[in-house]
């Protein structure tokens, strides 16, 4: 009775355990993979938020749990992509940018995060002053990172129609006429 007492508790014990960094950011890739197969039935935009919103907070739990991990600062910026690209929840994405940036100004993608937040305010909100900002806090940081180009030519546009940064078209020139090729009578 006694044994069978201690190996209940040791299974209970197991069964409760904290899995791995490895193993819980495993399970929120599988919860982001379900909502990405899913989210192809969905038609409105708060949908497809709660579509994602499980493997989000997943991501966001590996984030918090497991702080000073590789798997913590991947789950992080994930979280981020996430509400950028798939959810769609542009100001969430920013927050969470900002975040990112926050607890891993060294972070293997801080400048990308940083650049995504000023193209998120100018792209998808239309916030020109706060994109400038974001923009330039960039080039600040980063001033030789393969972006800063971008970052610049975004600084330098903002605020134009893509129909004011496309070239305009070739004058039509008027074509000579055709010279019959039949002999004349």
């Amino acid at each position: 009775m006694k044994t069978a007492f201690i190996a209940l508790v040791v299974l209970t014990l197991i069964g409760c355990s904290k899995p791995t960094p490895e193993e819980a950011m495993h399970q929120a890739e599988q919860l982001l993979a379900q909502a990405r197969t899913a989210a192809d039935t969905v038609s409105s935009p708060d949908q497809l938020a709660s579509v994602f919103a499980p493997g989000i907070e997943a991501m966001q739990g590996v984030a918090d749990s497991y702080s000073g991990t590789p798997e913590a600062e991947r789950a992080l910026f994930s979280v981020a992509a996430t509400y950028n690209n798939e959810s769609q929840e542009f100001q969430k994405a920013i927050d969470a940018y900002h975040r990112y940036v926050s607890v891993y100004p060294e972070g293997e993608k801080a400048a990308v995060a940083m650049f995504l937040i000023g193209y998120i305010y100018n792209n998808q909100l239309g916030n020109v002053d706060s994109a400038r900002a974001a923009y330039q806090r960039f080039l600040e940081k980063y001033p030789q990172h393969e972006m800063a180009v971008s970052a610049q030519f975004e600084l330098n546009n903002l605020g134009k129609s893509p129909e004011e940064l496309l070239p305009p078209p070739p004058p039509e020139t008027k074509k000579p006429p055709v010279a019959s090729a039949r002999p004349k009578k």
